[in-house]
């Protein structure tokens, strides 16, 4: 279906019969998940009372499912700034996550950069920098208020990669500033991190794009562990970002993308 989206005073078509899943399943008791830090596998068990297991599966009248998982380390999650910061914005008070102008775009991380960043760059960290982001970005396009950012090599791979054994692309602080200074609000990753994976706990890249300029809690967000398809080009899209009512720091989320017309 055609429909028209009004957003910040702009009119943007698209075909909400044409959105696309960027988020990855989470397949419970199994090693086909991304694994971050975290080694243990989400687990789906059954709620059982007076020796009845309720899986119908095992003769129960209907499926009442308990699951454990880590939200931040086994599949594509959206974070506030309560997830580096006491007092902040739980993901469910953020409003207005539907249909926000963005823009996909693919970068090759660099194996080297002079680009700033909080702790001693080893050889081997592969980079998201400021330059990158510049050269690929149309910085005078009105989808600006998200950024989704596909890595390369995008490898299928990815959706069950274990991070603790592949280092993943980190951004420099030069281009979260950059990025944080062109007005986006919800960053979009296909990595597990913006931050190195072991940066002595800083979290450095996440505390600048959580706070305003006079260094205020914001209301942003950052979808980590997404897959975007080699089938989606890069251009500008309506992104909606799809959260249960948490009132955590971060929650499961299914980021889908419409492409503008």
């Amino acid at each position: 279906m055609k429909i028209s989206i009004e957003h910040s005073g702009c009119i943007y078509k698209i075909d909400s019969s044409k959105g696309v899943n960027i988020s990855l399943p989470v397949q419970f008791n199994s090693d086909r998940n991304p694994i971050f830090y975290d080694t243990t596998k989400p687990i789906n068990e059954f709620y059982k009372s007076d020796n009845t297991e309720y899986d119908i599966k095992k003769g129960a009248g209907c499926s009442v499912p308990k699951i454990t998982m880590n939200v931040h380390c086994c599949g594509t999650h959206t974070e506030t700034a309560a997830h580096v910061y006491k007092d902040s914005h739980y993901i469910n008070e953020i409003d207005n996550l539907n249909f926000i102008p963005s823009q996909l775009i693919t970068l090759t991380p660099k194996n080297n950069s002079t680009e700033q960043y909080h702790v001693k760059i080893d050889q081997g960290d592969k980079l998201i920098t400021r330059d990158i982001i510049r050269d690929a970005i149309d910085i005078h396009s009105k989808c600006l208020h998200g950024i989704i950012i596909r890595t390369e090599p995008n490898e299928e791979d990815k959706k069950y990669r274990n991070y603790n054994k592949t280092k993943h692309p980190f951004f420099t602080n030069d281009a979260i500033n950059y990025i944080k200074g062109l007005g986006v609000r919800h960053l979009v990753v296909d990595t597990p991190s913006i931050d190195r994976f072991d940066d002595g706990g800083y979290l450095y890249n996440h505390k600048i794009f959580f706070t305003d300029n006079e260094h205020k809690k914001n209301k942003n967000t950052i979808t980590e562990l997404a897959y975007i398809p080699n089938s989606c080009i890069d251009g500008e899209y309506l992104l909606s970002i799809g959260v249960p009512n948490f009132k955590l720091d971060a929650a499961p989320s299914r980021p889908i993308i419409h492409k503008i017309r």
